[in-house]
């Protein structure tokens, strides 16, 4: 083995150090020494190694290099590697790659997190406002018959989300039914006002609580059920199959889902509203002695038409509103099964939250308009 010497020719505020005989473990160490002088130096920015003398170099000449070169980097200064045979470049090639330090985290601030959120809520707005108009030029189509639904879709859709929600809904709506009379019967007995129960059962289920309570349990099961079914077939890719086919996804997928939530939403409303009257009328009887059709004339003389047809455009409005919600996050879902989840956890509580918003409209609509 050829013993390594080292000698300096320094070119400004650059150093060339050129080596005469082999790196090897034996060698290594007088080589490091003269690289981490250099590094230390204020007056040296970049070291040149010049190979175009030197012999063998084994892992210990590799190493040496590969930490002085991290060395430099960490100091501000550069290490250029000079003459290298083709030997010297495939012995260097067999290092592990240097890991690059992870990349310094910037602070975010509280306007750049306020602009990101508005323009991902501009994003939602503009494909949702692209969804909507889409439904309707495709439903358009299909009154028209331009174009058509899947066979029986239309059926499935209405008897999957009315079927099963009729349990449920009835028997809520006859607890909801009795629990307003029974508090009504407790309060207004003390004023002597008791046959005036009827009354505000009729009123509060047909104006508020019948299509309240039952959009909220058709998003409980219908809109988390539209956005789960939308968001897996995103996550298999089905969703880009109809499309590739040349198949309207919102023809195929959409329309059928909301003409079925059209027709399954007021009809639940009004036989909730029917069947909270009915329990109502349970209470009543029990407590107050009234007859049930004395109780039913107060309910006709009491809710007018317009209180009915509030109620089914009530029923309309949150069946929409679920839908569109819905399909709108079922089919923005990404491609993995933690999306899935996501979109139907923001279905269930943005639709709850819109049902809610939109109800209070009507109410304050519809007392403006009394009061005039």
């Amino acid at each position: 083995m050829v013993a390594a010497a080292t000698e300096i020719e320094r070119q400004g505020r650059t150093a060339v150090v050129r080596i005469r005989g082999d790196v090897a473990i034996p060698t290594a160490r007088m080589l490091y020494g003269t690289l981490r002088a250099l590094s230390r130096r204020r007056d040296v920015k970049k070291v040149v190694l010049d190979f175009g003398n030197i012999g063998r170099v084994d892992s210990a000449g590799i190493a040496v290099i590969g930490l002085m070169r991290k060395s430099l980097e960490r100091a501000g200064k550069k290490l250029e590697l000079d003459h290298m045979s083709e030997r010297h470049t495939a012995a260097l090639e067999l290092a592990p790659p240097t890991s690059k330090p992870p990349p310094r985290e910037e602070h975010v601030t509280y306007f750049e997190l306020l602009g990101g959120r508005l323009l991902e809520t501009a994003a939602t707005v503009r494909a949702l406002g692209r969804l909507v108009v889409d439904t309707v030029w495709q439903a358009g189509s299909v009154l028209g018959r331009r174009r058509h639904l899947p066979a029986g879709s239309v059926a499935h859709h209405t008897l999957d989300m009315g079927y099963d929600a009729v349990f449920i809904v009835g028997l809520l709506s006859f607890l909801l039914g009795m629990t307003i009379a029974f508090q009504g019967a407790v309060q207004l007995e003390r004023f002597g006002a008791g046959v005036f129960v009827a009354d505000m059962v009729g009123v509060s289920v047909v104006r508020e609580f019948a299509p309240l309570m039952t959009a909220i349990v058709l998003t409980g099961r219908t809109g988390a059920a539209i956005a789960a079914e939308l968001g897996a077939m995103r996550v298999n890719n089905e969703i880009d199959a109809l499309t590739a086919m040349g198949v309207s996804p919102i023809r195929f997928l959409i329309v059928p889902r909301l003409a079925a939530l059209t027709v399954v939403g007021p009809a639940l409303t009004l036989m909730s509203a029917f069947i909270g009257i009915a329990g109502g009328v349970v209470v009543a009887l029990g407590i107050q002695g009234t007859a049930p059709t004395t109780f039913w004339e107060h309910v006709v003389y009491r809710v007018q038409l317009s209180d009915w047809m509030q109620c089914i455009a009530k029923a309309l409005a949150f069946s929409w509103i679920l839908g569109i919600t819905g399909t709108h996050l079922g089919m923005r879902a990404g491609h993995d099964a933690g999306s899935v989840g996501r979109a139907t956890t923001r279905t269930v509580v943005v639709s709850i939250f819109l049902i809610i918003v939109v109800d209070s409209l009507f109410a304050t609509f519809t007392a403006i308009g009394r009061h005039r």
